[in-house]
């Protein structure tokens, strides 16, 4: 029994009479939140929802229960055996797992709400194979607030082995604004009515221009960044409503019930975090607001404890923007780009510090890994708490040496399996950016094995929005070295990921006294082959004791 039990259960007297003055059954744990029934002078307890037939994943070190039980929000029981039919009453929602994992909520630490709900309402690009075949996209597309948006577009994954560019684009839609987004949001296209609506000075650094020295509609770098906040900023608050309902239903799908919520900052804009700090209650998946924003003051303000997410020490792989310390493979010349000073970044660092607020720094390449070590080592050794449970968000090219130093600051380590899934194998982006430094990516066995607290994230949608899409990458690497185990993989959507947001206390273990945010799958994910892990589906999610998605 975990000490969350301990802390939570009632305890059972010598006499083998639990607090309740009920007699105490073997292999059953009870809570103080089962509810109580009067039956003939004496009390006994029920539940609303029992699942049954399962195997459950306590997260608690305990070797599981094979049914667990629900009063109202929380978890009230788990066990083994037919006990459970002793917590039934007229009105309880017996579930049959059918042998199936049960598992507490998952919890994705880096996801994008506001971005992945209006991508949702917007054109996939992924399907595209030719500019003929995303042009004939865009001309049937509906049109969203007057423009045609899309996302999720790969430079490769064009015949071309070219994004788009205005001359394109207008081939097939010149009356109306498009407005495109690269799969990492590192890369905008836009139409030439595009280039005028949305007024992005053309002197703005990563602008591209032709041999005539008129934008060619790419933008990069800030460019890229104004015109994205411009282009959200111009959505009114309706249709981001509107979009992020649609969203709930595919998170409860893929058995979501929290996400860390990474909004605002230069990347996406402010109204985004202003918007769900406002409206986070509305919704039925859980929402813990980062917000992206280097001004801790408002942060403070609003009431929030933790800050960033997005805060960017450099760039990504794909667009040659992360920072390495050794030249890209594929441009010799070129190390990448670190986005914030060491001064700057050392005190913005040392003031999270002071003001007891959990810091979230993305960072992907080696070089600004670095950076951002040497700013909490220097806020430690200046008397800043290693119990604030700061995070690295991404860390993709940490080194071995950088993992030991992150682990013995007990950084936390948010990581994005699928990003190894889509790119990090033989012949992927990785090792076309990188080299045989692929083979170190995404070392998720080492950040283990260094004692780290490692959660999982999708960084929606640059990646789905599916837990055991990221279950399976993590496991099947195609890297080997790099893999966990299931159930490490486990703890990353789970209870690492609940540590990693401070709701350890009431999320990730499926225990009385916790949320009823459960899980249940179609299979048992322990015992099958692990090559099956991704052909899993989520059959049941219950959200504080509430069944809000069902395929049974």
């Amino acid at each position: 029994m975990c000490r969350a039990f301990q802390q939570t259960i009632w305890y059972i007297c010598r006499r083998g009479h639990s607090a309740t003055g009920q007699t105490a059954r073997p292999g059953v744990q009870y809570g103080h939140n089962t509810t109580r029934l009067s039956t003939g002078g004496r009390d006994a307890m029920y539940a609303d929802i029992i699942i049954k037939n399962g195997r459950c994943v306590t997260m608690c070190g305990d070797g599981g229960a094979d049914w667990v039980a629900a009063a109202g929000k929380m978890i009230c029981a788990a066990g083994r055996g037919d006990d459970w039919q002793k917590l039934v009453r007229p009105g309880t929602q017996v579930i049959d797992a059918r042998g199936g994992t049960v598992l507490p909520g998952f919890i994705d630490n880096h996801f994008h709400v506001m971005q992945t709900a209006v991508n949702m309402m917007s054109v996939d690009l992924g399907g595209a194979r030719s500019h003929r075949e995303l042009g004939e996209m865009l001309a049937a597309a509906e049109k969203r607030e007057g423009a045609v948006l899309g996302c999720q577009g790969e430079e490769s994954q064009f015949e071309e082995k070219r994004f788009p560019d205005r001359y394109v684009l207008d081939k097939y839609c010149s009356d109306s604004p498009v407005v495109l987004f690269s799969k990492e949001y590192h890369v905008s296209m836009l139409n030439t009515h595009a280039l005028l609506y949305y007024k992005v000075p053309f002197s703005l650094e990563g602008v591209e221009l032709d041999g005539s020295g008129l934008p060619t509609g790419i933008f990069r770098r800030n460019a890229n960044y104004v015109l994205r906040s411009n282009v959200l900023r111009s959505l009114p608050d309706e249709f981001r409503m509107e979009a992020i309902h649609l969203a709930m239903s595919r998170l409860l799908e893929n058995g979501i019930t929290t996400v860390a919520a990474i909004e605002g900052g230069w990347l996406f804009d402010d109204r985004d975090a202003e918007f769900i700090y406002a409206h986070s209650g509305e919704f039925p998946v859980d929402m813990p607001l980062f917000y992206q924003t280097m001004d801790l003051a408002k942060v403070w303000k609003l009431g929030l404890r933790r800050v960033g997410g997005n805060i960017m020490v450099d760039g990504t792989l794909s667009s040659h923007s992360a920072a390495l310390s050794a030249p890209y493979a594929d441009r010799p010349d070129y190390r990448g780009q670190i986005f914030l000073p060491q001064d700057g970044l050392d005190e913005f660092v040392q003031q999270c510090y002071r003001q007891d607020m959990q810091l979230a720094l993305y960072s992907i390449g080696d070089r600004a890994i670095e950076s951002v070590l040497l700013a909490h080592e220097r806020a430690i050794r200046q008397g800043g708490s290693t119990a604030l449970r700061h995070r690295i968000e991404h860390a993709i090219m940490a080194t071995p040496e950088q993992i030991a130093r992150a682990a013995d600051m007990k950084l936390i380590f948010s990581v994005q399996p699928a990003y190894a899934y889509l790119w990090g194998g033989k012949g992927g982006m990785y090792e076309r950016r990188v080299g045989e430094r692929y083979l170190h990516s995404n070392d998720f066995a080492a950040m283990f094995a260094a004692g780290a607290v490692v959660c999982g994230g999708s960084d929606s949608d640059v990646t789905e929005p599916r837990p055991m899409l990221g279950i399976h990458a993590a496991v099947n690497r195609a890297v080997p070295q790099c893999a966990v185990s299931v159930e490490q993989a486990i703890e990353m959507y789970t209870v690492n990921g609940a540590y990693a947001l401070f709701e350890d206390k009431r999320k990730g273990k499926l225990a009385p006294g916790y949320l009823a945010d459960i899980v249940v799958l179609d299979r048992d994910i322990r015992a099958v082959p692990a090559e099956q892990l991704e052909q899993t589906d989520v059959t049941v999610t219950i959200k504080s004791g509430s069944v809000l998605h069902s395929r049974q």
